[in-house]
């Protein structure tokens, strides 16, 4: 799995690309440390390249967006197949993120002025 990293004025974009699985989210967590460290508090899935999103994947976005409000930010999730926005639907937590069709959209939506 690769991930892009961008930063676009105050938000750090996160593309992942391929199957967002159990074997990958250790080094994702490693990864949001060093972001919520540096002082990001403004995060943004686009989650257009994500084949497989699987229920721990789920979980753990759930548990990063958590992570970036207790750091006093917000997150966003662009994007996403409907196979993925499925998986979130069907297990209860697709309401809990802000989400957006569109990286533009997103950007537009939580970008500070």
């Amino acid at each position: 799995m690769q991930v892009r990293e961008e930063v676009r004025g105050a938000v750090t974009i996160l593309t992942p690309h391929g199957d967002l699985d159990v074997t990958t989210l250790a080094s994702f967590e490693a990864r949001i440390d060093r972001i919520l460290a540096g002082g990001a508090r403004l995060l943004l899935w686009d989650l257009d390249e994500v084949g497989l999103l699987p229920s721990t994947a789920a979980g753990f976005l759930l548990q990063t967006a958590r992570r970036v409000q207790e750091a006093g930010g917000r997150m966003a999730l662009a994007g996403g197949s409907p196979h993925v926005l499925g998986t979130l639907r069907t297990m209860g937590v697709l309401d809990v993120f802000r989400t957006f069709a569109t990286r533009a959209d997103a950007l537009n939506a939580i970008e500070p002025v």
